[in-house]
């Protein structure tokens, strides 16, 4: 196998556990939008589902679809605004989908379509939902109507992780709607950091997404720790050591020296792997660190191997995982380790281990 991404549901299990000491199982709504952050959605969801998970977050009506058509038990919330046309369809497979416009709940009483919907209130992300102001109205509307049932009222925090004071502000909106309106069942607002520094504010569930796959440090996370689920590796395909000075890959950005052990990788940026790791990041072989040299290639990469390892052709490093963490090599690309994980394609085999 050229590359691979290996799944560890050990690991989603513990993170289970450690989202258990936040809140009761019942109170974690897992988010699993996004292929489950590039873990593979309905494996994902089948080991959650095994250890009583009851609540998904899912983006978008397609991926609701195929969680319902493999499950028709458990609850599904689609975060994201859904097309018109999909609203009836939606309520027929009990899915639940975000109000998020006047438009909506028009389209919704004029067509006589029954539903449990969630009410989306803009409190400071600045992407979708009824603006703070006009949420009561928003909420009157939908009150009023003979079809449209408001199971929950939600929000979503732009910068739990960094920016306190406006953190708070959102949750002092949210709970200002939320006190006149204690009938609606489901309350929710807090996302992976929320959920671990704004306990105050649970509410009816917690939202873990990027906490739920270890995407993060301890630091942020303390004094829960999460673990990495996915860990990426690749195969040694060639060797060299160099007869003479000379570049390596593309466009020039690296001249080995004469005496350099230089190893192919089989895994390149159509796999996942960042160009900005050239020349920056490492992978680990055998216990070491080895630097990637030259443009990381479509499909392979190059690596310098320290001279006092012997390396074997058809063994395997690790780009990322229980060595090098998706968040180390996001600092490297400075990005997020959500896009780090997220970006491993669909080129690439998940294999999933300790499953019980």
């Amino acid at each position: 196998m050229r590359c691979w991404a290996e799944i560890n549901l050990e690991n989603l299990r513990k993170n289970v556990i450690e989202l258990e000491k936040i809140t009761a199982k019942k109170n974690i709504m897992t988010v699993v939008k996004a292929n489950a952050y590039g873990h593979g959605m309905i494996e994902i969801f089948d080991e959650l589902v095994n250890v009583g998970i009851t609540w998904f977050g899912i983006a978008t009506f397609e991926e609701a679809m195929a969680l319902r058509e493999r499950n028709k038990e458990v609850n599904i919330l689609i975060f994201g605004p859904i097309e018109k046309s999909s609203m009836k369809i939606a309520s027929e497979n009990d899915l639940r989908f975000p109000i998020v416009s006047f438009d909506e709940i028009d389209y919704l009483n004029s067509n006589n379509i029954n539903c449990n919907i969630h009410v989306k209130i803009d409190t400071g992300m600045g992407r979708v939902g009824f603006q703070y102001q006009d949420a009561e109205k928003a909420i009157e509307l939908i009150k009023n109507s003979s079809t449209i049932n408001i199971e929950g009222i939600f929000s979503h925090l732009s910068s739990s992780e960094s920016n306190e004071e406006y953190t708070r502000s959102q949750i002092e909106k949210f709970d200002l709607i939320v006190k006149n309106h204690k009938e609606i069942k489901y309350k929710h607002i807090l996302n992976s950091f929320g959920s671990v520094l704004y306990q105050d504010s649970i509410y009816d569930f917690i939202r873990p997404g990027i906490i739920l796959y270890g995407g993060v440090t301890e630091d942020e996370t303390s004094p829960y720790k999460f673990n990495q689920v996915m860990s990426l590796h690749a195969r040694i395909s060639f060797v060299k050591e160099m007869l003479e000075d000379g570049y390596i890959s593309y466009g020039n950005k690296y001249k080995a020296q004469k005496g350099e052990k230089i190893a192919t990788i089989s895994i390149g940026y159509a796999d996942g792997v960042r160009r900005e790791l050239a020349n920056k990041g490492s992978v680990l072989y055998k216990g070491h660190k080895c630097k990637i040299v030259g443009t990381v290639c479509m499909d392979q990469l190059m690596v310098l191997i320290p001279k006092e390892i012997a390396v074997v052709v058809d063994e395997y490093v690790e780009i990322f995982g229980e060595n090098i963490s998706a968040v180390e090599v996001a600092e490297i690309c400075e990005t997020i380790s959500y896009e780090i994980v997220c970006g491993v394609s669909q080129r690439v085999p998940r294999k999933y281990i300790n499953r019980k």
